[in-house]
């Protein structure tokens, strides 16, 4: 079971050279390294090379071949930019020689401006939702792949009429986290990869969590994840993600999330494209 403590663990990147790290895989039930764990990784590495006064920004991810679960990642950072109000990284992991991710990351001091976001969508209480197993329990409870995380609560609130392509879900960590914004930051990338693109299913009669229907099985693969931090939540307190599919064509799906805390700031915005595959059932 993958609990907060074991994705503690895997954030906390062992140095082995200049500016490089490796790091392990968590135990889950897929075939291939998770991409939010490895993107998260690969944020906490560039991290590692940048002052501490300097929070996350914004990163961009490539996906590049599939990870193997039981291989070490290795993680080399280069410096691109040092500058006083922005600093940039980028960050090659690879197994055992073989490129696996590629992500850019940009940091800054916090600084004050002139500020305005969008409102966000009335949710209700997250501890009135219910849990991703409960939502669907209906249809017969989760499906495997979901029963190895454990580090997030995921709670299914109720979603406007009408939005066909769109999702309403409360996230935080199972448990306490310590108190620095680059382990919060990384945490809420995992996090922004776990649910994203099953808002491209919503539009084909599938629910999050039952990703098949009579005739088939549905997955999803990332090809590519943004996420700009407009501000460092805590990721063990209630965040409320706002996700949608705008689009799905020619085998890939493009979604979108906005991320509020319980005050209703927006705190991030993600958007991710990947493959939509849909599998007949024997």
């Amino acid at each position: 079971m993958h609990d907060v403590s074991d994705l503690l663990e895997v954030l906390d990147l062992r140095p082995v050279g200049d500016s490089v790290f490796e790091g392990r895989n968590s135990a889950l039930d897929l075939p291939r390294v998770f991409g939010g764990q490895l993107a998260a990784q690969a944020l906490v590495a560039a991290a590692r090379t940048v002052p501490s006064r300097q929070l996350p920004q914004s990163l961009h991810a490539t996906f590049l071949r599939p990870g193997r679960p039981e291989a070490v990642n290795r993680f080399a950072v280069e410096h691109v930019r040092d500058g006083r109000s922005r600093t940039t990284r980028t960050v090659t992991a690879t197994q055992d020689g073989r490129e696996v991710l590629r992500l850019t990351a940009a940091f800054g001091p916090p600084s004050t401006g002139v500020g305005h976001q969008t409102p966000p969508p009335h949710a209700g209480k997250p501890q009135d939702a219910p849990t991703l197993d409960e939502s669907i329990a209906d249809l017969g409870g989760l499906m495997g792949l979901w029963t190895g995380f454990a580090a997030v609560d995921i709670r299914v609130a109720p979603c406007p009429d009408g939005a066909a392509s769109r999702g309403l879900l409360w996230m935080r960590a199972t448990a306490p986290l310590p108190d620095d914004p680059v382990t919060h930051a990384a945490v809420l990338c995992y996090a922004t990869d776990l649910t994203l693109l099953s808002a491209a299913l919503v539009p084909h009669g599938l629910r999050l969590g039952r990703e098949r229907d009579h005739s088939h099985a549905w997955d999803t693969v990332s090809l590519d994840h943004a996420l700009w931090f407009h501000h460092i939540p805590r990721a063990d307190e209630w965040l409320l993600f706002d996700q949608h599919s705008p689009v799905a064509s020619h085998g890939r799906a493009l979604a979108t999330a906005q991320v509020y805390d319980t005050t209703g700031e927006l705190v991030a915005t993600v958007t991710q494209e990947g493959l939509l595959i849909a599998e007949p059932l024997t």
